[in-house]
């Protein structure tokens, strides 16, 4: 596909470009079964970076910890996205597909250190403490820089000025993007992401802080996927899918029927950068 080399404010056509598919690898870079994921990437200054769930890149429940005898085992991270051609200062082609490889940890410490960036308050947890996990307080979101060579298209990067930065509010229209249990709209050779349409159901969600209620869900693979909102005819990127609950599990423990969709606003991240940092057991 032929794209523009520059976007023009909104870029509502422009989404199924707006996400990456992740998928987790072990300390041999072997993908790990069932272990997939979504994320988006960010242009922040000179520094491009990879938004995606803290859940995907420990494989832990931020909100049910069971860690028992089975510590993290991701160590890695591939990142599946369409290849970017810049044809002229006008012009640029995007098609196929690419993989790149991070790491998350810093393999020349021990215990590993993540490298990663997420919330600075963090809940105890004296298990993961020891082995340079912290489990953050209010976002289930990490980010990670990107190594400096890699080239992006415009329309692939979310920039600065497209965050929003304010509140949500029932009845927001929202869009979630990313790749339902791995799957592409654009087959194994062009990773295209599915955009679905939720709405804010309610503001605050219990025992979730930092997180918010929509009226769907979107699907296994999606969490991490970027979440934009719909302002003036206008779209922003407003947080990250994270994940679903089912109200009737509280009733009957049995059922799981109606699920409901959470996302996680990152108004409070770009509003007051100081309230995360590194993932380095709380120094920068």
């Amino acid at each position: 596909m032929f794209v523009p080399t520059k976007s023009h404010g909104s870029f509502r056509t422009l989404l199924t470009f707006k996400a990456v598919q992740i998928i987790c690898l072990d300390e041999n870079q072997k993908e790990i079964d069932g272990s997939y994921a979504s994320g988006f990437i960010t242009q922040e200054g000179n520094d491009k970076y990879l938004y995606t769930c803290w859940h995907v890149v420990t494989g832990l429940d931020i909100y049910n910890l069971k860690v028992g005898n089975s510590l993290p085992n991701i160590k890695y991270l591939k990142l599946k996205l369409q290849v970017s051609e810049k044809i002229d200062e006008a012009c640029e082609r995007i098609g196929g597909y690419s993989f790149i490889t991070i790491p998350l940890y810093d393999f020349n410490t021990s215990p590993n250190k993540p490298k990663w960036i997420q919330d600075k308050e963090d809940i105890p947890k004296i298990d993961l403490n020891a082995i340079n996990i912290r489990v953050p307080k209010l976002h289930d979101v990490v980010k990670i820089e990107l190594p400096s060579d890699i080239y992006l298209s415009d329309v692939q990067l979310i920039k600065c000025n497209e965050y929003f930065r304010q509140s949500v509010n029932i009845g927001d229209k929202l869009h979630i993007v990313g790749f339902p249990f791995k799957y592409s709209a654009g087959g194994t050779d062009k990773p295209v992401p599915i955009v679905l349409t939720r709405y804010v159901a309610a503001t605050e969600v219990f025992e979730r802080l930092g997180q918010v209620l929509l009226d769907g869900t979107g699907s296994s693979g999606m969490s991490g996927g970027p979440v934009f909102i719909e302002k003036d005819s206008e779209i922003f990127l407003v947080g990250l899918y994270t994940g679903l609950i089912y109200p009737d599990y509280l009733i009957n423990k049995s059922d799981k029927n109606s699920a409901l969709g959470t996302f996680c606003p990152l108004s409070w991240w770009w509003n007051y950068p100081d309230t995360f940092l590194p993932n380095s057991m709380g120094h920068v």
